[in-house]
């Protein structure tokens, strides 16, 4: 027998083998559990924390700032962009109660009907004019009251 059929045969073997005991037998975890251990006095010992300069900050926390700040110019223009595209898609133009007119009685959230002194009156009836009411009284108005 050959030494590469040799080594064809028994590769399968071993690696069969060398799984079964890493993994059913638990020594992986042993192995992992030890270098953790073996480790992890490194990784305590180790805490050094370099502050970074107060104006490297400071520029970090500008330039976030700005990038804050084109981001909202970005979306307010976008925002204003599809606005016009749906005003232009609806035909109305930029003005959409242009000529519209408020109805007399304004409708109620409730289901209750509204009720008052000016129910019935319209809101674009300009009402009583009484910018000449200190010349009738003839300024003595607090002889009047």
């Amino acid at each position: 027998m050959k030494k590469t059929e040799l080594r064809r045969m028994l590769k399968p073997l071993i690696r069969e083998c060398v799984r079964e005991t890493l993994l059913e037998e638990g020594m992986l975890s042993g192995i992992i559990t030890e270098v953790v251990k073996g480790v992890s006095p490194l990784l305590t010992e180790n805490k050094t924390f370099q502050q970074k300069p107060s104006n490297e900050i400071s520029k970090q926390q500008v330039m976030l700032k700005q990038q804050r700040q084109e981001l909202q110019e970005e979306k307010r223009q976008r925002l204003k962009e599809q606005k016009i595209k749906m005003l232009n898609a609806t035909g109305f133009g930029n003005e959409i109660f242009e000529g519209v007119k408020p109805l007399p009685q304004g409708g109620s959230v409730s289901n209750t009907p509204q009720a008052g002194a000016l129910v019935d009156v319209d809101p674009a009836d300009a009402g009583v004019d009484i910018s000449g009411i200190m010349a009738v009284a003839n300024r003595d108005w607090k002889d009047l009251v």
